[in-house]
């Protein structure tokens, strides 16, 4: 059965995705998660049967691999928001320039600021454009 969420989760480690999830909850804001290492096949698959409308993405150093994963699904998944979290955002924007393009995190980030930021993407997705992307 497809569940459709508010908000995919791609951080490292369970226990970030159970407080980011906890944050974004108290902003009515229904999440899920996986961590990066589950694979790129199993990320595009969550994105793809669960429908967000935001993916948060957490970089890895020394960014190249990571960040050329998130491209691909940038490419993958247009109609999406993407937040991006990292350990040292000047290197990240360093090793891609376009991540700026993009609210960006450094760690360590507050949670209420993460939810706002994510929730105010989540309330300027068109109905109509979530739900033709539901059909993908």
């Amino acid at each position: 059965m497809k569940t459709e969420i508010d908000v995919a989760l791609i951080l490292w480690n369970s226990d970030v995705i159970e407080l980011v999830s906890f944050a974004l909850d108290q902003e009515n804001l229904r999440s899920c998660g996986a961590e990066p290492s589950a694979g790129l096949a199993a990320i595009e698959q969550m994105i793809q049967y669960r429908n967000p409308s935001v993916v948060v993405f957490d970089l890895d150093p020394p960014y190249d691999r990571s960040a050329a994963t998130l491209l691909r699904l940038l490419k993958r998944f247009p109609s999406r928001f993407f937040v991006v979290t990292c350990a040292d955002k000047a290197l990240a924007v360093k090793k891609a320039p376009w991540l700026s393009g993009h609210p960006m995190f450094q760690k360590p980030y507050g949670m209420d600021e993460v939810a706002d930021v994510v929730g105010s993407l989540v309330r300027r997705v068109p109905q109509s454009v979530a739900m033709s992307s539901a059909a993908l």
